[in-house]
């Protein structure tokens, strides 16, 4: 009687409180853990899994491996990029980025059904909270650039705090965060609870023993019922691109259709009016603040071509089509 009463208890403890959000438990890994049984990995009850594929501009030799093992045990699977943040100038930490960001993408490969790609952010570089702020703006714009959605940032709330200063634009920008904050019943979360979102991953300790595995091996938690939804969906598709209708003179005002989209949902859409030195659409800038469905033709303008370009996002997944460029007279 008393053993029963006592397992009751343990029950008890365990158990989530009624209307508490669930918790997925998932590992992330790297070379350092050698080789991986991920079917024993599935069966101890794990259902998502990150693996890094870069470390600045190494790539790690695991990676290929552990996507193809995660992948057929059918866990939920992503790649993460290990920042090395580096540049002595403005230019050169943009640069930096952007070709980390490259490089990530091009080993990495992102897929429709995989998770969001993350940043891990663990180095300065030596760089300044400015400059690790541009650096980081620079790399997660570049990847959303070439796949279509905002990446997610692993961060401490220590780092965050001395090292970003607790920016909250990044998460005002779409990335979620996968906070790293062990050995406590909670994680602590910056930059406001992360914009009022809170936490999408949590890796809670950096020792969780798991089947399949030798030795500890980092222990992630999902903010949701299945991994599944954390997968990212296919991106919006162009039909047909959008037109530019209108006089293009100077005083004359433009309008612009959004095109024909297919997605579910319907995607939101957004206008961006660039400005080009060719009809190519090779050359072209954007126009600050020309963001709307219209646009009236400056004495700038002149000489050059006009054209908008439409984004369609839904489910956090973006895709892009440019209208035919057209050209400007006096």
């Amino acid at each position: 009687m008393g053993r029963r009463f006592f397992l009751l208890l343990v029950v008890f403890a365990f158990a989530a409180p009624a209307g508490a959000t669930p918790l997925v438990r998932g590992i992330d890994v790297s070379h350092w853990k050698g080789s991986i049984q991920w079917p024993r990995v599935a069966q101890g009850g794990y259902r998502f899994a990150f693996a890094e594929a870069t470390n600045g501009f190494m790539a790690d030799w695991t990676y290929g491996r552990n996507r193809g093992g995660a992948t057929a045990a059918r866990l939920a699977f992503g790649a993460f990029h290990f920042a090395r943040p580096a540049g002595s100038t403005p230019q050169g930490v943009i640069s930096n980025a952007v070709a980390q960001a490259d490089y990530f993408v091009s080993v990495a490969e992102p897929q429709t059904g995989e998770l969001a790609p993350v940043l891990d952010l663990e180095r300065t570089g030596g760089l300044s909270p400015v400059s690790l702020r541009a650096w980081t703006a620079a790399w997660l714009n570049e990847v959303y650039l070439q796949i279509g959605i905002r990446p997610t940032i692993y961060s401490s709330p220590t780092f965050w705090r001395r090292s970003m200063r607790d920016a909250s634009t990044f998460a005002a920008g779409g990335s979620q965060l996968w906070i790293a904050h062990w050995r406590v019943g909670a994680p602590r979360v910056p930059a406001a609870n992360w914009g009022a979102s809170g936490w999408t991953f949590w890796q809670w300790t950096n020792c969780s023993h798991v089947p399949g595995i030798k030795g500890c091996v980092d222990g992630d938690r999902y903010r949701g019922a299945r991994a599944s939804s954390a997968v990212m969906a296919p991106p919006p598709v162009a039909i047909d691109a959008p037109t530019v209708g209108g006089v293009p003179q100077t005083g004359q005002v433009l309008s612009a259709t959004t095109g024909t989209w297919q997605a579910d949902p319907a995607p939101t859409l957004a206008y961006q009016w660039q400005r080009c030195t060719d009809t190519t659409g090779e050359t072209c800038k954007a126009i600050a603040k020309a963001v709307t469905s219209t646009y009236t033709v400056s004495a700038a303008d002149v000489g050059s071509t006009l054209r908008v370009v439409v984004a369609a996002t839904s489910r956090a997944r973006s895709a892009w089509s440019a209208s035919t460029a057209v050209p400007v007279n006096a």
